[in-house]
This record gives structure tokens, sequence and C-alpha cells, in this order.
């Protein structure tokens, strides 16, 4: 069971608007909740007067506003304002606080395109696939060619993200990208993985017979698909699964359809939730 959290403050009339992610928030926990969720939007943009103030006017939380106030008049680093807000709410735990200080500190010293990849890389991680993609996308159409060194791994994130999403034919598409622009052997494994799941199997094997150039890596893949089917065999689901399928063959379907049932509609809510 999750820790409770009392409300601080009031819920305000007014939102207060973060224009860089377009995100209103009408509480502190709410703030909080963006902050925590999204590290990497924490820097020097967000330590302004106006936050301070609608924290005092809309949320009723004066003592706070104070105390940002004296933050920003003492020239304080983000975190710092961050943390203050953080602890005042009693919002996350320690071990939460040291991960944003952790992003926060691998921020220093990166350009902004540096840094809005490492958000992207953020969301990609936490299987927030679709805004990910979006982050990803934006950046490289304000890329100049000075960070052209960033291309071929957006490329590959890019096309781990669409294979999250199952979207196999773009993530192939992304991936080849990365691949031909480094001959990066992870890029290639990944190229063809995707065009093996979205291929037949007779025109997988007819495309790695028209270039040979990819031999090697498909072996490659064969290999990770032999290892993937060995762990999901010894996997619980896959333990459960085949419970699932003895209760059927025992004649008792209508338990077996209902957990069917419950398993479809998990992966459903997870698939909305990544594309959300």
């Amino acid at each position: 069971m999750g820790r409770v959290l009392l409300c601080t403050g009031k819920y305000a009339k007014k939102p207060y608007c973060f224009e860089n992610v377009c995100v209103n928030v009408y509480c502190v926990e709410e703030l909080c909740f963006l902050f925590a969720g999204n590290p990497f939007m924490i820097d020097q943009s967000i330590m302004r007067e106006e936050l301070a103030q609608w924290l005092d006017n809309e949320c009723g939380l004066t003592d706070l506003s104070h105390q940002l106030l004296n933050i920003l008049g003492k020239g304080s680093q983000p975190g710092i304002f961050v943390n203050t807000i953080m602890s005042y709410v009693n919002y996350c735990t320690d071990t939460e606080i040291k991960k944003i200080d952790q992003v926060l500190q691998g921020n220093v010293g990166l350009n902004d395109f540096e840094r809005q990849k490492k958000q992207a890389d953020f969301l990609l991680k936490n299987r927030r696939y679709m805004l990910a993609i979006e982050e990803y996308d934006t950046l490289l159409r304000r890329l100049p060619d000075t960070e052209s060194a960033l291309k071929p791994v957006i490329y590959h994130n890019m096309g781990a993200a669409y294979a999250g999403l199952f979207m196999f034919e773009l993530a192939a598409r992304y991936f080849k990208k990365g691949y031909d622009m480094t001959k990066n052997e992870e890029s290639g494994i990944e190229f063809l993985a995707a065009q093996r799941m979205y291929l037949s199997e007779e025109a997988y094997i007819a495309f790695i017979g028209e270039h040979g150039e990819y031999y090697n890596l498909s072996m490659q893949v064969e290999k990770r698909l032999t290892a993937a089917r060995e762990e999901f065999e010894a996997s619980e689901e896959n333990r459960m699964l085949t419970a699932l399928k003895i209760y059927k063959d025992e004649g008792n379907a209508a338990s077996y359809y209902e957990e069917i049932d419950k398993i479809i509609a998990k992966k459903k809510d997870e698939y909305r939730e990544f594309v959300s």
C-alpha cells in the first residue's frame, strides 16, 4: 500500500502554467508530482517569482512562498528550489529525492540539446513511449549541424520507442537510420529484429537472402530470440498461462476465459498508458 499524502494548502482557482511542457497545476501536490515525474524540466526557467507568489495567493502557502523568494534572492540552484517545495509537502521519500538530485547533477555542463535528449531518454526508460517520440522528433527538427553526432543515438532510441508500441515497421525504419550512419552493431541487430517482427517469415528470409551484408547480424538476432524464448518459458507468466490451459482442458472454460479477459484488460490498460 502506498503512502497516504495529506493535502497541503488550498486548491487553486487559477492554475499555474508551465508553458514548456504545456501543463497546468492546481495545487502544490500536483506541482511536486510534475517535478518528480519530469526531473529534466528542473532548470533555471522554473525559478520564478510568479510561482512563489502563486503558491501564496492561490494555495495559501505563505510560509513556503517566503522561503522560495528568499532562495531566489540568494541566486541558489534549481535543485535547492525544488527540494524546498518537496520537503515542505513531504511528497517524496529520501530515495526519490536522491534520484532527482542525481538527474540534476547529470545535467551539469550539458547544452540545451543534450539536456533535451536526456529528457527524452528518461521518458523512454520509463516507458512513456509517445512522449519520448515527440521529444526526440522535436529535438531532431531543431538540432544544428554542430550537434549531428546526436542523430544516430536519437534514431536508435526512436526505434526503441516505436518497438515498445509494437509499431515494428516504424521501429525498423529508425533503427536502420541509426545503423546507416554509424554501422553500430546494436542498431543493426535491432533493425533486423524489428524486420523479423513485422515481415512474414518467408519475406524475412527472402530479405536476408537478398542482403548478405546482414547475415552475421541476423545470426545474432536468432540467438537473442532463442534466449528470449527460453527466458519466457521459465517465467511466472508462462507458468500462469500453462496453468490456465490445463484449467481449460479440464472443462472449466468459463473460469479460463474470465482470467484471460483480466490479463487482456490489464495489457490494454498498460498500452493505453504508453500511448496517452
